[in-house]
């Protein structure tokens, strides 16, 4: 159960109060230069000294493919396995001929590499008949189920395993009726001997039928095709064109948006890089974010863990986004909503600040959202903006000193997470924009009445946990259980809030909670074997400031009593807990860029209701799961919403 991993953690957290009790002002307030996504997890780390090879196969050289390359070199660099140095790359592509998949997966199997990388539906495929000396993980695409990985994505095929991103079809549709309200024709051109596009096209279909929009469909087989294709359909009286990933459709892109564009037809797409190609919009997937969220998948593999034992992931960051001048040209209507240009921001040096109250995954988490946010928007750091990164270390004097630093300067954005940041900014700056991030409760900390009545300088993401998605999968699990536990911080408001939301939830389904209050890092080790002595059934701890730095301490306690732990920290299913409902921290840091770019872009905060983060996230650690002898039911594995 990796209770070796304990230890260590209990190390650090003896570190950490030396240096809250020792550290002066000037040691506390620092300035950070780049965090990693990916926590230093030992089992997704690069063994030092050793060499990797990759066997990387596709279709064709096209945008989607280089975007999602970047991401995956940029997510296994910051694991270690740095591309022309400690890992080496073979890669070969197959022309863009459907014919030629299944010659370049056998020759790369005749190779000497540890794995073979696979991107695009067809190439699954040809893979899986073809591939049968080396595990093979996949990518950048939308289909693999179809494509003949396995029959769910914790039931594949033994050799392989990845990461699927299929398409907002239904966003997509809903879209093109919103900034095309008269709208009775879509067309879409396609080849139908692509699973994944074949799929994708049914969906479209079921989602239209008997609404009073047509889908128009073009089928294409090869390249040299798509143009008469394309010029065909403009000639139908479509309303708007759209195409989705279909890869012989992108090989011929350029001709795609050429002929589009010379009828005045709006087309949109759902690869968010092929606005830059001439698309009009696009509401879709960005795959450089795919890329770099298979880099662990990859890593885990590399290092030996059988693909077998590691689920294929459905994983699409949704994003709209769209050509202004082309959408003008093409009478498109975009509602304010979608109004946000980044290009007219390029180039004028915004001056931004990150205040956090202390080091812990939830800030690493929340700051590496913000950053890498700002890179896939287009901003670089140095021509379009400076970022000064304060944190307080925990100490609530350090942070007032903090706030009394960065409001005597004058900044274009301040982002701050945590409750006790925001509760101290709020108090002393009262005209430069403020955009919050990893706030429980922001109207419990008095950043306003309401999410939509706030304070005029204030916007933000709430981090709210799921106490009931929580609280009902331990009821599911955990056979007659009847108390849960938890401790909490009686000096943060939202530890509170979390506390009594739990209790809460725990009431609306017969559960008795018992939580402990805790103040110190040393009280949180007293509090934890308090709560594992009064009976309860398992530990649902809360995730606030203090608790999370030390969830290692009270996972090994709880594992010690034989109590089985659960936690509101996705890496807490790395450090024992049988299971995590995390809001999407990392996630929380993005959306609070989109909200920052509205604010740049001229909207005044007090019009931009507070919300919550969009994305919650299940892990189950399976080997936690053994050692307790539970059973958590198949619908709270591989889930991601």
């Amino acid at each position: 159960m990796k209770i070796k991993k304990l230890a260590n953690g209990i190390l650090a957290l003896v570190f950490v109060a030396s240096i809250l009790l020792f550290s002066d002002l000037n040691n506390r307030v620092v300035t950070k230069v780049e965090k990693k996504q990916f926590t230093e997890n030992p089992d997704l780390m690069a063994e030092p000294g050793r060499h990797y090879k990759i066997g990387l196969t596709y279709f064709a050289p096209e945008l989607s493919f280089e975007m999602t390359l970047n991401g995956l070199w940029k997510g296994l660099s910051e694991l270690g396995f740095v591309k022309d140095s400690n890992l080496s790359v073979i890669a070969q592509h197959a022309n863009g001929e459907m014919a030629n998949l299944q010659p370049i997966h056998l020759n790369m199997d005749n190779k000497d590499v540890d794995l073979i990388l696979v991107t695009s539906t067809p190439g699954i495929t040809a893979a899986l008949s073809t591939v049968k000396n080396h595990p093979i993980v996949f990518t950048l695409s939308y289909t693999p189920l179809e494509a003949g990985a396995g029959s769910s994505y914790t039931d594949h095929l033994p050799n392989i395993t990845g990461v699927g991103s299929f398409p907002p079809v239904e966003k997509t549709m809903d879209f093109i009726r919103e900034v095309i309200p008269e709208t009775k024709r879509i067309g879409t051109l396609y080849n139908s001997s692509e699973i994944n596009s074949s799929k994708v096209m049914e969906k479209a279909r079921n989602y239209l039928a008997g609404s009073s929009v047509e889908l128009v469909e073009t089928t294409i087989t090869s390249s040299s095709e798509v143009y008469q294709a394309i010029s065909s359909l403009c000639m139908r009286k479509v309303d708007a064109v759209w195409i989705t990933g279909d890869n012989t459709a992108m090989q011929a892109f350029q001709g795609i948006a050429k002929v589009c564009d010379e009828n005045n037809i709006p087309l949109i797409v759902n690869d968010n890089e092929f606005i830059k190609e001439g698309a009009t919009a696009a509401v879709g997937i960005s795959w450089y974010q795919t890329g770099y969220h298979t880099a662990s998948y990859i890593a885990r593999v590399l290092n030996g863990e059988n693909p077998a034992n590691i689920p294929i992931e459905n994983y699409a960051e949704e994003l709209i986004d769209f050509d202004k001048e082309k959408a003008a040209k093409t009478g498109m209507k975009i509602p304010e909503k979608y109004m946000t240009s980044i290009s007219q921001l390029k180039g004028k040096n915004f001056r931004f600040c990150l205040v956090q109250y202390n080091d812990s995954p939830i800030s690493e988490f929340v700051e590496n959202g913000l950053r890498d946010e700002l890179s896939r928007i287009g901003f670089e750091e140095g021509n379009d903006y400076t970022l000064k990164s304060y944190n307080a270390q925990g100490d609530i004097s350090t942070l007032n000193s903090i706030v009394e630093t960065i409001s005597s300067d004058k900044w274009d954005m301040i982002f701050l997470s945590s409750t006790p940041t925001a509760q101290a900014v709020s108090k002393k700056i009262k005209t430069m924009p403020v955009v919050f991030t990893n706030v429980g409760d922001p109207v419990r900390a008095a950043l306003g009445n309401s999410f939509e009545d706030h304070l005029p300088n204030f916007t933000g993401i709430s981090t709210m946990s799921d106490f009931e998605g929580m609280v009902k999968l331990v009821k599911e699990t955990i056979p007659g259980v009847s108390t849960i536990g938890t401790i909490f911080t009686p000096g943060e408001i939202n530890s509170v809030a979390y506390k009594e939301r739990l209790e809460t939830a725990a009431q609306k389904y017969n559960l008795k909670l018992i939580s402990i209050p805790a103040n110190t890092v040393t009280e949180v080790a007293d509090a934890a074997m308090a709560l594992s002595n009064s009976g309860i059934n398992a530990i649902t701890q809360i995730a606030d400031n203090l608790t999370a730095s030390c969830g290692s301490s009270i996972i090994k306690i709880a594992n010690d009593k034989n109590i089985p732990y659960f936690g509101f920290l996705e890496n807490q299913s790395e450090q024992g807990a049988v299971a995590t409902v995390s809001r999407d921290y990392y996630y929380a840091g993005v959306e609070a860029v989109g909200l920052a770019v509205e604010v740049l872009n001229g909207k005044s905060p007090k019009d931009i209701p507070y919300r919550f983060v969009s994305r919650t996230n299940i892990k189950v650690n399976a080997e936690a799961e053994n050692h307790f002898n539970l059973k958590i039911p198949e619908k709270y594995k591989s889930s991601n919403n």
